[in-house]
């Protein structure tokens, strides 16, 4: 797999981490693909188009943009039922956090240091994007944290669906996105 380098940004996301023997991953991206928990592929934001291509629905006039309403509630109703269905997806013995993550890596904290070229498979959440990402990766080092008893491991994505990379890019710019915001109103606020 090429590895392509993307932005990335520091943030806390829930993630669940497992150590795997290398002879246990996928050895296609055919098998990657169908070693895919379900709940996974139905919240894929590529499963299902925004209501953005529905725009033409407006020129039906009042009935098009009282569908296009509708359309709208049920799309809102079916991310809330697909976060649901992804947060019992979540595995406390394997759960971590983030802090910082992007499109070709992930920042996680970790009990012990594990050692360059580990294998794990990761399940990433992402609330804002009301959707999950589940790949693998590799580490590519540990690190120990002076001021916690933990450690901060860097992992590289090794199978990832290229839906799965939109969705990482996608949240981390959102996120980056209202940081600034945050930041900017702050200093508004600091200026008054």
């Amino acid at each position: 797999m090429q590895e392509q380098q993307y932005f990335s940004v520091t943030h806390q996301l829930n993630v669940n981490l497992e150590l795997i023997e290398p002879n246990d991953l996928p050895q296609s991206k055919a098998a990657f693909e169908a070693s895919i928990p379900e709940p996974f592929t139905l919240a894929n934001p590529g499963q299902h188009h925004s209501l953005l291509g529905l725009r033409a629905i407006k020129q039906l006039g009042e009935a098009g943009e009282q569908l296009l309403s509708y359309l709208h509630a049920q799309e809102q109703k079916l991310n809330r039922v697909l976060s649901y269905v992804l947060v019992q997806q979540d595995s406390p013995e394997h759960r971590t956090l983030s802090h910082q993550f992007g499109g070709s890596e992930i920042h996680c904290f970790w009990p012990q240091a594990l050692q360059q070229g580990q294998a794990v498979k990761l399940k990433i959440f992402l609330p804002e994007e009301s959707t999950a990402v589940y790949c693998y990766g590799e580490v590519q080092q540990s690190k120990a944290i002076a001021h916690r008893s933990e450690h901060l491991v860097e992992i590289n994505y090794t199978l990832i669906r290229d839906e799965d990379v939109e969705a990482l890019v996608r949240a981390s710019l959102h996120i980056q996105s209202q940081q600034l915001k945050a930041r900017a109103d702050a200093r508004q606020q600091a200026e008054k």
